[in-house]
């Protein structure tokens, strides 16, 4: 796998295919985002437009709200690594020039199969000096590219945005036929089984969202907490794609 790296933007390709690109720089207070997001035979499976919603673009981590509030910082410091088909991102806050909470998000490229492209993602906080409470909006989110006849499903058979949203799953998915193209494509978010209960949420009519929500949790002084996610790229549907058996390979590792 090959990487073209700059300041703002980290792109991987195999055998001149476009995996993914990560935004990561620029304006730090954003958060970095995968978008655009490939399946194996070229289609786009995420969007990063703004207009007439306030979902983050991409496949993007959240935080919610930490010690009640919104993240609030005075200075923010940004590094990026990258070697073969990993990359990980160490994002500092800090308050009164002293750092209060630190992010690592690892993303792993798996090889392209046939039918679908492996993402598997780690997150860790850490909270250097003292007690950070994480609620609300905690996890994983997907913002779909324009699809027609757009459908979210889970891993209890829940179908459509009405019958899923607010309930827990072993995962969820989102998938559609892209407007341009009419190709059958989907993602779906697998949160490991030691993050906990994920609750699962989606828009599947007005906009193609997906968003994996954990469960609150508090990271002590000195102590990290880390979330592990598999994102799923795929070529097909619910009916062509086996993604309990994706997801069984996942917790099986």
């Amino acid at each position: 796998m090959l990487h073209e790296f700059n300041e703002k933007e980290l792109s991987i390709t195999e055998n001149d295919a476009p995996i993914l690109t990560c935004y990561h720089g620029g304006d730090v207070s954003h958060p970095p985002y995968l978008h655009p997001l490939y399946t194996p035979n070229g289609q786009v499976v995420t969007d990063n437009t703004s207009i007439g919603h306030q979902h983050p673009p991409g496949i993007c981590f959240t935080h919610g709200t930490v010690n009640t509030a919104q993240l609030s910082h005075d200075e923010i410091a940004r590094e990026t690594e990258a070697a073969s088909a990993k990359f990980s991102i160490l994002t500092t806050w800090k308050d009164s020039k002293e750092p209060f909470l630190i992010e690592i998000c690892t993303v792993e490229v798996q090889p392209p199969q046939t039918e679908v492209q492996i993402l598997d993602m780690e997150i860790s906080l850490q909270a250097p000096r003292k007690p950070l409470e994480f609620a609300g909006d905690i996890g994983l989110g997907y913002l779909a590219v324009e699809m027609e006849y757009r459908k979210a499903a889970d891993a209890d058979g829940r179908i459509g945005e009405s019958e899923m949203n607010g309930n827990v799953s072993a995962w969820g998915t989102l998938c559609g036929l892209t407007a341009a193209e009419q190709a059958a494509v989907g993602v779906a978010i697998f949160p490991h089984p030691s993050n906990g209960e994920t609750t699962f949420h989606a828009e599947d009519a007005s906009f193609g969202y997906l968003f994996a929500k954990a469960a609150p949790f508090t990271v002590e002084t000195g102590a990290t907490h880390t979330l592990k996610y598999r994102i799923l790229a795929y070529t097909g549907d619910l009916f062509t794609v086996d993604v309990w058996g994706y997801h069984q390979d996942y917790t099986d590792m």
